[in-house]
């Protein structure tokens, strides 16, 4: 009889598992020209080889820090994948009180004539950061780091160096 029993309560704890393939615990930090990225989206999206990668993602803290997720489940499936990093702009300081939870309408709302923000153009605050980069995901590196270099900055570079 205890052998049915615990036949029968490995049976259940089994099936009680995680359902999806195996995950990867990655985590890193996120910088913007060195200086830690706080409000960054990071996801990663399997490259057409990673046949079982699915997407994961996460959302920079104040040190710029990040632990990916896939699917409510910490960690990512190993193999190929292209990160994409993006930080829009905060909703600016006219934001129509009806749209200061979607920040697309909230930037739509502050708008001038034409579409153009009221916003000055080389205010940092006000420009959308992006960053793309292709890495391997595995669980002997299960640190990613990656530092987004801002456009402004390296047209500066260029500028100083001619």
């Amino acid at each position: 009889m205890r052998t049915w029993i615990a036949a029968g309560l490995a049976a259940l704890l089994i099936g009680c598992g995680e359902s999806g393939p195996s995950l990867v615990p990655i985590s890193g930090t996120v910088t913007l020209n060195g200086a830690p990225l706080e409000g960054a989206t990071v996801v990663f999206t399997p490259d057409a080889s990673n046949e079982l990668g699915q997407p994961a993602m996460d959302t920079t803290g104040p040190n710029g820090n990040f632990k990916a997720m896939t699917n409510n489940r910490s960690g990512v499936v190993p193999g190929k994948y292209r990160v994409s990093i993006v930080k829009a702009p905060a909703p600016p300081e006219s934001t129509s009180p009806e749209f200061e939870g979607d920040p697309f309408m909230a930037q739509l709302s502050a708008s001038g004539p034409g579409g153009a923000t009221k916003k000055k153009k080389n205010d940092p605050a006000s420009q959308t950061i992006e960053g793309s980069f292709d890495r391997e995901v595995s669980a002997e590196e299960p640190i990613l780091d990656f530092d987004v270099k801002s456009k402004s900055t390296d047209s500066a570079k260029a500028a100083q160096s001619s």
